[in-house]
């Protein structure tokens, strides 16, 4: 039930136009007395050169009261709307009941398709904190526009090109162990590039040779391009099991060494459209009268960089997926970078470069001294995701009620659950320091309250015995403040989804959630489901709505629900 396009059509056609009226000028006002929606009009005042009496009149005699709005007032600069509570509250309950766990999908991206660059990890290599944003906030957006009806390639644009193989070759025949690599895979490799970093200061020779045998990768010479095919398929299976822990799945695994021998038609196409200049025996595209520097598009050396693969890449997917928007999710210092490679397929006139869109994230970091990883400083996200599953096994073991197996998927579930919230749960752009037992607070606004709210919900229908089958129930029961605070928290969940889709920020399906989570647990504590034996089935098909929402946002957020906590 779009509420606010419900208001918007009470208006006369010729006050739309006059007024510019959409959805985004309905909001909610700081407390329901002055209404439960409002519209500001103090903007106006100058443009129409009237008084706010004045205009204020103007509104409400061009609005046509319908079923959904009771009455209206002016205070000051703002027009309040108070809504019909039993046709609303009703209409609500019928249609959540009726779509579930769908109640906020859409057609809305029918026959268009959305390519999300994600995750995007450097094989051979451990996935650690740095990736937890990416891969979540890219998980995220998927998920959303596929809710809403697009059809969705999610990328992950492995880092498996560059001289750091080179290193890990070199290092495996110098010092490997067959045995050791089947056996510790990833790890094995890490130790031997540690080695070899630590060598190379003694002797620099080894760069040399580094670089010499990633050239005869690049060759597929077989004496080592065997061996480096090796190092991808043991890192591949190995980042694998940390996106099984996550629940997210890639449907095009290209990275950039797929691009290796894509990438000199663009470089031509430059050429001979003079957008390539020679910079000190560089190849640059000169983007300063767009204030965006230089784009280094081939080394004095010949190689390429990532602004070339990006480019490859880039063409190569719209010929494969013909996308309608195609995002790249990064960290925030990658920023020009990707304003750069946009600007040059502008320049190249690719039809699709105005749709490209970069979103980037700020930094999530650890407090000092916690959770310590197994190599180096910086933590690893395997060793984050079990830190967190076994700080919730200690709490979920005190619970008698459930059995050891419930115990471990619980464990599991709001474990990980805490970890990827804490990536989503507020602005993007905002650095985060995660906190494990803030994080694990089951009444603080985390995933765990949310998960437990809907458990909860659970509870009480599995107590009920019965489900609502079709909606026959008596307003009466439900019409109160905390009742109507819910409805229109789960009624807000539908412009929620959208506005994520539209500003790539899945930390407002977040808030959406924590807000549903409160209303409804200050709904059930003021009215009872369950009375003398007797089911109110108006306050149970609220619950069950609850629970259908929630268990909608947390799938979209990448989070398990579970149904006994």
């Amino acid at each position: 039930m779009n509420i606010k396009q419900q208001i918007i059509n009470c208006f006369d056609s010729e006050i739309l136009n006059t007024f510019s009226i959409s959805c985004d000028c309905i909001s909610t006002p700081p407390n329901t007395e002055m209404g439960d929606f409002c519209m500001p009009f103090f903007c106006y005042l100058k443009q129409l050169k009237k008084s706010p009496v004045e205009v204020g009149n103007m509104l409400l005699k061009n609005f046509n009261y319908n079923n959904i709005v009771e009455k209206t007032n002016i205070v000051g600069g703002y027009l309040n709307f108070f809504l019909n509570k039993k046709y609303v509250s009703l209409g609500l309950i019928e249609e959540i009941l009726s779509k579930k766990t769908n109640f906020a999908s859409s057609n809305l991206g029918e026959n268009k398709t959305v390519c999300v660059e994600f995750s995007s990890v450097n094989l051979a290599k451990y996935m650690h904190i740095g990736h937890l944003s990416t891969t979540v906030i890219g998980n995220c957006i998927r998920n959303i526009y596929a809710h809403l009806g697009y059809n969705t390639i999610a990328i992950n644009y492995v880092g498996d090109y560059g001289t750091p193989f080179g290193k890990m070759v070199t290092a495996y025949q110098l010092w490997g162990d067959k045995e050791k690599l089947n056996k510790y895979g990833v790890n094995h490799i890490q130790d031997l590039y540690i080695k070899f970093c630590q060598e190379a200061e003694n002797n620099p020779e080894l760069d040399d040779q580094a670089r010499e045998c990633f050239l005869k990768i690049e060759q597929k010479d077989k004496t080592v391009y065997d061996i480096y095919k090796k190092f991808i398929e043991i890192s591949i299976e190995e980042t694998k099991k940390i996106y099984n822990i996550l629940n997210i799945t890639f449907d095009s695994w290209r990275g950039e060494s797929y691009y290796g021998d894509k990438m000199q038609s663009i470089i031509d196409e430059l050429e001979q459209k003079n957008l390539l200049q020679n910079s000190d025996g560089a190849k640059i595209v000169d983007l300063s009268d767009y204030n965006l520097g230089v784009c280094l598009v081939k080394k004095k050396d010949g190689s390429s960089l990532y602004a070339t693969r990006d480019l490859a890449a880039c063409e190569d997917r719209y010929n494969d997926y013909h996308f309608d928007k195609s995002i790249y999710v990064t960290d925030v210092s990658q920023k020009l970078h990707f304003s750069q490679f946009f600007k040059v397929l502008e320049l190249l006139g690719r039809p699709y470069a105005k749709n490209l869109q970069h979103v980037y994230y700020g930094r999530f970091s650890l407090p000092e001294g916690k959770i310590a990883s197994r190599k180096g400083k910086q933590a690893l996200l395997r060793d984050i995701l079990d830190y967190s599953i076994n700080k919730t096994q200690q709490i979920v073991n005190k619970n008698d009620n459930l059995t050891s197996e419930e115990k471990t998927k619980v464990a599991k579930s709001v474990g990980v659950g805490a970890v990827v919230f804490s990536a989503i749960k507020n602005e993007k752009i905002k650095d985060v320091v995660f906190d494990i037992d803030e994080a694990l607070d089951f009444e603080g606004e985390t995933s765990p309250y949310i998960q437990y709210t809907r458990a909860r919900c659970c509870s009480i229908i599995n107590k009920a015995g019965t489900q609502i089958k079709n909606l026959s129930v008596n307003f009466s029961d439900i019409d109160n403040d905390s009742s109507f605070e819910l409805i229109k928290a789960m009624n807000y969940f539908q412009d929620a989804v959208k506005q994520s889709a539209e500003k790539y920020e899945p930390c407002i399906i977040s808030r959406s959630l924590i807000d549903i989570s409160k209303c409804f647990n200050k709904y059930y504590s003021n009215n009872r489901v369950i009375e003398n034996g007797k089911v109110s089935d108006a306050r149970l098909a609220i619950v069950e709505c609850t629970k259908y929402i929630l268990e909608e946002g947390l799938t979209l957020l990448g989070i398990d629900v579970v149904d006994k906590m």
